[in-house]
């Protein structure tokens, strides 16, 4: 390469340091970038060429002199933003744009580090169009946990992964992102609502080279920790955006926008946090809070042996999907659904779940086109322990002073494991939403659950799985009549086994 083909290539990219949106566009070929995340690459653009001319000894404006002090980016999002995106393609721009960069990556699980975000990052350094790849196709060489400048051959200038494990200890936590230092550092903390405290804690610490910040990227489910801080009561250190689904220009945004509000209305919290990337309400008269909710997924909970294997079942009716939601103890298993609205293909789909995990109990409501499905698994399995258990939630409940009908009860003993930390749920969304948005009053001294007709007042569809969870739950409250002995699971200090206290 002849001075002038140097020279001109440093003035290249010295026109993507200083336009993110041009790197974009001519580096990596993207072909639409959302209005949001134009004003996410002009934020960190003002963020990053503030603490440049500050170290530099350069004079600073006013506004130069606010960014410059400020600790990194927060960007406050519901889903389908494209947030993601934007933090991939901040990550290799970064990387392409600045002499020997660091950018350690965080997020609260491996899934959502390298499935999502390492992923995408390797998608537009992929390109989208194979007939027009990327200039920086052949530039960045992509690992599992790292992404490195290939001429560089992985020893330095390069982003690294790093999982930071709620489960791990606080030390372990701690270390996470310990340890970093660099000239030019951007450390990428993606869904930091889910990231454990103690992994920020040194972070600060660490930022004390010539352009040193933190990315800040997450949906509000948490209304407390240290990326609800960044938000709220430590806003003035942070460059603060707010992206709202309904405020997106991306192709796909808006059907989700529609789709959330036909399935969960948007006055629940399952919308607001979600679609309008807002914090969650806490309303007296809410069910389950979204926090307890959301601090349930994945929690790291081990059946005791005593603890029996059960399934609940809702049948759908009117279009409805019928659900089949098995647990064991404290964990509920993945949930599976069917569509059919033929009770034989029906029947052979539930003893095909029955047969394969062998539950010690199924409960089938009974109301509606339930009592069928139920009598047919009821004639057609003779599995010797097996039950199978008809259950009509209309019926007076056990404790009948406190409860108008058994659905009362054995929604409010659902709330309660949830309440005590005794519930371990998959991340499913739809199971989240009609956890989350159901409400309760209390006429006469009596708790009562909001009837699916006053929910489809509201917008909300009928919480088929959140029903099959509480079915799930007669067996051992009105089968066992265990109803004040509650298991609170535990973790012991130094090993991942659990006890009952």
């Amino acid at each position: 390469m002849s001075l002038v083909q140097e020279e001109a290539v440093r003035k290249t990219i010295r026109q993507w340091a200083e336009d993110p949106v041009l790197f974009c566009t001519e580096a990596l070929k993207v072909k639409f970038i959302s209005s949001q995340q134009k004003q996410g690459f002009e934020e960190l653009r003002k963020l990053v060429w503030a603490k440049i001319k500050r170290a530099e000894g350069k004079s600073l404006t006013t506004e130069e002199e606010d960014y410059a002090r400020r600790i990194g980016l927060s960007i406050m999002s519901g889903r389908g933003t494209g947030k993601d995106a934007f933090a991939s393609m901040a990550v290799i721009w970064f990387l392409c744009c600045f002499p020997s960069p660091l950018v350690p990556c965080t997020a609260p699980t491996g899934h959502q580090l390298r499935d999502i975000l390492w992923r995408e990052i390797n998608k537009w350094r992929m390109g989208l169009d194979h007939n027009d790849p990327p200039l920086v196709k052949d530039w960045i060489t992509w690992q599992s946990d790292k992404i490195y400048l290939t001429v560089q051959k992985g020893r330095d200038w390069y982003a690294v992964a790093r999982t930071s494990n709620a489960q791990s200890t606080k030390e372990e936590q701690e270390e996470t992102l310990q340890g970093f230092h660099e000239d030019y550092m951007m450390m990428v903390i993606d869904e930091a609502s889910g990231v454990p405290d103690p992994v920020y804690k040194p972070l600060e610490s660490s930022l004390t080279g010539k352009c040193n910040f933190i990315v800040n990227i997450f949906n509000p489910t948490r209304r407390d920790g240290f990326a609800a801080d960044s938000q709220t009561k430590n806003r003035d250190r942070w460059v603060c955006l707010h992206w709202s689904t309904e405020d997106s220009d991306l192709p796909n945004a808006q059907f989700y926008v529609e789709d959330m509000a036909k399935n969960y209305g948007t006055d629940s919290n399952f919308y607001r946090v979600n679609v309008k990337g807002l914090f969650p309400v806490s309303s007296s008269d809410t069910l389950i809070p979204y926090e307890w909710v959301i601090d349930a997924i994945n929690r790291d909970l081990v059946p005791l042996p005593e603890d029996p294997e059960v399934a609940g079942v809702d049948v759908g009716a009117g279009g409805d999907p019928s659900v089949y939601l098995e647990m064991r103890g404290p964990v509920v298993a993945p949930i599976k659904q069917n569509d059919t609205s033929d009770s034989e293909v029906l029947t052979g789909w539930l003893m095909s779940r029955i047969f394969e995990q062998e539950p010690r109990a199924v409960m089938v409501d009974v109301i509606g086109v339930g009592w069928a499905i139920e009598g047919n698994l009821r004639s057609r399995i003779s599995t010797p322990g097996l039950n199978i258990i008809g259950v009509n939630v209309a019926e007076l409940p056990a404790q009948d002073e406190r409860f108008f009908r058994l659905r009362d009860e054995l929604a409010w003993k659902v709330r309660e494991r949830f309440e005590h930390r005794s519930i371990s749920i998959p991340n499913d969304p739809q199971l989240i939403a009609e956890a989350t948005s159901i409400k309760f009053t209390e006429p006469n001294g009596k708790i009562k659950i909001e009837s699916k007709k006053e929910m489809k007042k509201r917008g909300i569809v009928s919480p088929n799985r959140f029903d099959a969870l509480c079915l799930a739950h007669y067996y051992e409250t009105n089968m066992l009549r265990k109803w004040s002995q509650y298991k609170t699971y535990r973790q012991k200090p130094t090993t991942s086994s659990w006890k009952t206290v």
